[in-house]
């Protein structure tokens, strides 16, 4: 009876939620994205953002609840777990969707194609490649949750027309887009990743000269929502070639029929998977006796709903926590932006950093003084925009509440800005320097200062001396390895310690020369 009622509470609505979001969210994505194009947004949104956020709102409001009728010492866990879940098979529903749902069109010749209505993929009969006019463009971006990864992309262009005749007195019809990707370590020192950077063109660069351009099946378009697609347009510009309504289309080496690949029996393997996995979370812990009570007689948990109203108020500015969150806020704000025009979502370029307004010093010394204060709201990607979150949220809570709101402005922005200076002084050669780390590092400094110096007092001071040490320690020794701008953190966290003696006598005397307490 135990397992049927666990079964029904738990593993029924996990099961619905699952099979409803990739069904639901597939069809509005091919409709209102694919079919209508209502919405041109990046197909990292519509491929890997929303089904992330679409998967933790269905959790939260299917699932997390149902959870507790099990006897679990930490239901948020199962929660989590269950998000994950959704949220893989969904993002490669998405994957299998899109290419599936992609219309063959059989064309007589290229010079067609902008006659026909645009489809995924085309059978051309007549087409000429212009081997001959190769253009160039490499470029690299840094991601993983510690920025460990140096990503390196090559993009290629070449011109195709009807006839080889046609390539003195026509306009391209279309382009060839080739791509190339690869992956080092981003702890090298800049030589090795320089001379790995370097190896990768060459070596591409000879694949290219020597590939056959002759004997594609058909051909797959570059939607303008993609990635590449935002790549291979900016390879046009660079070469005076921008044409806002390119066709870039990529050679295929399998026909139209076979244009899924595996991405059938990956999507039917993640739901085995997970669904087995749930079934095993469902029916392995005892039953919660007075929440499955609760979860039958349908009434909410009104402890939880105490505290999501108390979660959703403090993430409100207010009095002692207002500074915070408003710079966590710009900081989210101006990532997604970046994202919405297509920077991408999991790591972005060099390039469209420095186009957004990151730190690179030649551009610095060459009077753009700016980038020194930009940079501090730009992120390399998602992961480096979340562990900043987390890291301000945890050192505003503790300081911002004990000085006033522009002596915190002061030294957020002050460090942050000496932070950048550093690194621009310390880097030969010159690195794209971005992130609130700096200035995060200079709000530890003060901290651990005012600590010190007795500025704050409380019976908590050891302890809290303690953590914020080791936070400070742990990073700066992981930041000795190559990739992390590390000249940044120590600028930022020395300017934070200065910038707290010369407040400290200012902090003393606030409220009629009281200190404040921890």
């Amino acid at each position: 009876m135990a397992i049927r009622e666990k079964l029904n509470i738990v593993f029924k609505p996990f099961l619905t939620t699952l099979f409803g979001l990739m069904i639901g969210y597939s069809l509005i994505h091919w409709v209102l994205f694919i079919r209508l194009g209502v919405f041109q947004l990046n197909e990292n949104i519509t491929e890997t953002l929303l089904p992330i956020i679409l998967a933790g709102i269905a959790t939260r409001l299917f699932i997390h609840n149902k959870v507790k009728a099990l006897r679990l010492r930490v239901p948020f866990i199962y929660s989590l777990i269950a998000w994950i879940s959704l949220t893989i098979p969904t993002i490669i529903a998405q994957k299998y969707m899109v290419t599936a749902t992609g219309k063959l069109t059989t064309l007589p010749s290229v010079e067609e194609i902008h006659a026909h209505e645009s489809t995924k993929y085309y059978n051309i009969d007549s087409y000429h490649i212009n081997t001959k006019a190769k253009y160039y463009h490499a470029t690299y971006d840094i991601s993983g949750r510690n920025s460990e990864h140096f990503n390196m992309y090559l993009y290629v262009l070449m011109p195709i027309y009807k006839t080889s005749t046609d390539i003195s007195s026509h306009t391209p019809s279309a382009w060839l887009g080739i791509s190339y990707r690869d992956r080092v370590s981003n702890r090298m020192s800049h030589e090795r990743k320089e001379e790995a950077f370097n190896q990768f063109i060459r070596q591409n660069r000879i694949e290219v000269e020597q590939k056959d351009f002759f004997s594609f099946p058909c051909f797959e378009r570059i939607g303008k929502t993609s990635e590449d697609f935002k790549n291979f347009q900016s390879l046009l510009n660079r070469n005076g070639l921008g044409i806002s309504d390119a066709v870039i289309l990529v050679g295929m080496s399998e026909p139209y029929e076979h244009r899924n690949g595996d991405n059938l029996k990956r999507l039917l393997t993640a739901v085995l998977i997970v669904t087995l996995l749930w079934l095993l979370m469902s029916i392995i812990p005892k039953v919660n006796d007075k929440e499955l009570k609760r979860i039958k007689a349908g009434k909410p948990d009104k402890m939880e709903q105490i505290i999501w109203k108390e979660n959703l108020l403090s993430a409100i500015p207010h009095k002692g926590f207002f500074i915070t969150p408003i710079l966590i806020y710009i900081n989210i704000a101006v990532f997604l932006l970046m994202m919405f025009f297509g920077a991408g979502f999991f790591s972005f370029q060099a390039d469209d950093l420095i186009n957004w307004g990151a730190c690179y010093g030649p551009m610095v010394r060459d009077g753009q003084w700016w980038r020194l204060l930009t940079s501090i709201f730009l992120h390399s990607g998602i992961t480096h925009l979340i562990a900043n979150t987390v890291c301000l949220a945890i050192i505003g809570i503790d300081i911002e509440n004990r000085i006033t709101r522009s002596q915190y402005l002061f030294i957020y922005l002050l460090s942050g800005l000496i932070g950048s200076i550093t690194s621009v002084l310390w880097h030969t050669p010159p690195v794209v320097g971005i992130g609130a780390s700096g200035a995060i590092f200079g709000l530890y400094g003060a901290f651990i200062t005012l600590i010190l110096t007795k500025t704050f007092s409380s019976t908590s001071a050891k302890s809290l001396l303690i953590e914020s040490a080791i936070f400070v320690g742990a990073n700066l020794l992981v930041g000795m390895t190559p990739g992390i701008d590390n000249a940044a953190h120590i600028g930022g966290l020395l300017s934070g310690v200065v910038l707290s003696l010369v407040l400290s006598p200012f902090i003393k005397n606030r409220k009629q020369g009281r200190k404040l307490d921890l």
